[in-house]
């Protein structure tokens, strides 16, 4: 029950002071430490739930995969398989979800999108939905394989192919509702209705209301699809994150949007090892890390607000509701899981960097010959290399007065300025503010929202409200973190030519371009340690190898095949061949947020020799 006065604001005040400071918005082989974790840990981080809601589990377990044809034998969706398509993992021994999965059992009765029921007259006991989605390891673990042997990096940029996920899925929800309607070939609704209600439940009132609540999630689903749509496909490994979360903030907001914004600026799931030492975070830093250093573990309020947000883009809820005045700090009802994310997040701060694997060859064994000194020792070549990367590379690739480095548009240059869209639609995207308009900016503080604004403040405004709504789950994470007993995270059981006018598009780069020096139109340089495992390279995914990414961009590929874990350790990355097995995936650097363009810092003077003497030492990192 919301409490308010002079107590409310009392009880409140640690949690306040936070979140009015926060911006906006994450293994080799198992057993014993690996990246320094244990197997609780990494079994945590598989399956932890951080309040992701995709659809109820009854429903996922009863769906069948998508078909062209009615009469098809069924297939269910979450055949190990199918999901590998996608390139999800499949389970680890002793659990039963695949990696990236997990099973939210929440109270939904605060909950409007995803509080879906279908027993008449159950008891809430009889009644309880419990919810399957996905949390960080979907997106972040890797896996590679090498001469029999496969390798999973954890905190590694995986494989994943979201968009074609999240359309198959909705596909195949699509289709069991369509299977009811009149004329249709009834089958595939009539398994799915068996399963989710059982022998028990199975009347014609339940299927009124099991079919009434499947239409429900694909109308919200229908919506989300129709601000998120976009021509360009994503392929395996990438997804515009700061876009999805974006228009599921303008949905959760309630006001028709005229002109939506695509989420068409796909990015590479960045790499979270040493995720924790940065300041800002995202490729363009739009998001930032803030802890309060107080007593035996840190808490990184503003990580907290990062991947609150993250929730809330992939299937999480917020309920967005006006402050009925100042005093109002009753906040927004949530499913975000406040204690699985700053487990997480502590949990992230001892995951070290992958070691290069010994079966990979060693680094800097190599043949490389020297013209004045001949041929090199592998100790040569890897001295060759450091000094190379002192020279070009760690101005931008080593911590200076943060962890990090930030370069605008302005200071890169146009050399150097690689693919600029996601910035640009971060920075550029607006809406209808809906719900949150005259709310707060920072929720508790600031200007109120106008009736159409920036997404980026409706996002830190509704993140902000949401973590106010959970004060009482942020006050004791923060406590088990101040005296060191913060639990591991606990895994589920279960540029453009102008001979014609510009685009709307184009007209939006143009904006961006003339605020070049804006900090938001920037994006980030971190040290490269473990780089070797986070193929393929640039923001967007764009270069297939580092060896790709030392040579000039007119020389790099301009389409490769993605998709096969088969790595190639000679020029570090992916295996691009079309015959790899998986590559059923052709990357176009020549599509709109596919520019392989920039990042060149002298790369065209390099020999060849000293472009593999770079390579070779870039390794052992």
């Amino acid at each position: 029950m919301a409490r308010s006065g002079t107590g409310r604001l009392a009880s409140t005040a640690a949690v306040l002071t936070a979140v009015a400071l926060l911006a906006g918005c994450k293994s080799a082989q198992p057993g014993g430490p690996v990246q320094g974790w244990d197997d609780a840990t990494r079994d945590g981080w598989y399956n932890t739930d951080q309040g992701s809601r995709l659809m109820p589990v009854a429903w996922m377990r009863a769906l069948e995969q998508p078909a062209s044809d009615a009469a098809a034998p069924p297939q269910p969706f979450l055949d190990p398989g199918y999901l590998a398509g996608f390139r999800i993992l499949p389970p680890r021994p002793g659990s039963a979800l695949p990696i990236g999965f997990a099973v939210d059992a929440a109270d939904d009765s605060r909950f409007v999108k995803t509080s879906l029921h279908w027993i008449a007259g159950a008891s809430p006991a009889q009644d309880k939905v419990d919810w399957i989605g996905l949390n960080c390891a979907a997106c972040h673990t890797a896996q590679m394989s090498y001469a029999g042997q496969t390798y999973t990096v954890d905190g590694a940029p995986s494989l994943f192919d979201f968009q074609g996920f999240v359309e198959s899925a909705d596909k195949a929800l699509m289709q069991t509702r369509d299977s009811a309607g009149p004329g249709a070939d009834g089958r595939r609704w009539d398994r799915f209705a068996k399963a989710v209600l059982g022998s028990q439940n199975d009347n014609a009132a339940n299927r009124a209301l099991l079919l009434a609540a499947l239409g429900k999630l694909i109308d919200w689903e229908t919506q989300t699809e129709a601000l998120n749509h976009a021509d360009l496909r994503y392929g395996f490994g990438r997804v515009d994150a700061v876009g999805h979360i974006f228009n599921r903030i303008l949905l959760f907001g309630g006001a028709p949007q005229s002109s939506p914004n695509a989420a068409d600026a796909p990015v590479s799931y960045p790499h979270l090892w040493n995720i924790t030492k940065e300041t800002q975070v995202q490729w363009d830093g739009i998001a930032q890390n803030a802890k309060l250093n107080i007593g035996a573990t840190p808490t990184d309020y503003g990580a907290m607000g990062r991947n609150a947000g993250e929730v809330l883009g992939v299937f999480g809820e917020v309920v967005i509701k006006p402050r009925s005045g100042p005093l109002d700090i009753s906040g927004f009802d949530s499913s975000i899981n406040i204690g699985s994310l700053n487990a997480i997040e502590v949990a992230l701060t001892r995951l070290t960097p992958p070691v290069w694997p010994k079966a990979f060859g060693e680094p800097g064994a190599i043949a490389v010959t020297d013209p004045s000194a001949g041929a090199l020792s592998k100790a040569q070549v890897l001295t060759a290399g450091k000094a190379l990367f002192d020279k070009n590379c760690s101005a931008c690739h080593t911590p200076q007065e943060h962890y990090e480095t930030m370069k605008t548009f302005a200071a890169l240059g146009p050399e150097n300025q690689t693919d600029e869209w996601m910035a640009c639609n971060a920075w550029a995207d607006t809406g209808a503010s809906g719900a949150l308009t005259g709310i707060p900016v920072n929720y508790v503080v600031g200007d109120p929202l106008a009736a159409s604004a920036p997404v980026r403040a409706l996002l830190e405004t509704s993140v902000k409200g949401a973590l106010v709504g959970q004060e009482k789950a942020f006050a004791e994470a923060a406590a088990q973190n101040i005296f060191g007993i913060t639990p591991i995270p606990k895994a589920t059981v279960l540029r453009f030519a102008q001979a014609r006018p510009p685009s709307p598009k184009e007209q939006r780069l143009q904006l961006c371009m003339k605020n070049a020096a804006d900090p938001l139109m920037a994006y980030k340089a971190r040290p490269l340690e473990g780089i070797w495992a986070t193929a393929p390279y640039l923001h967007n995914g764009s270069v297939p190898t580092l060896y790709d990414l030392l040579t000039p961009p007119a020389q790099r590929p301009k389409t490769f095949a993605v998709g096969t874990r088969a790595f190639d350790p000679r020029k570090v990355g992916y295996d691009t061949s079309p015959a790899a097995a998986g590559n059923t995936f052709t990357f176009d650097t020549t599509l709109l947020g596919n520019s392989n363009k920039g990042h060149v810092y002298g790369v065209g003077a390099l020999t060849e020799a000293q472009r593999l003497e770079l390579l070779e030492y870039l390794k052992t990192l």
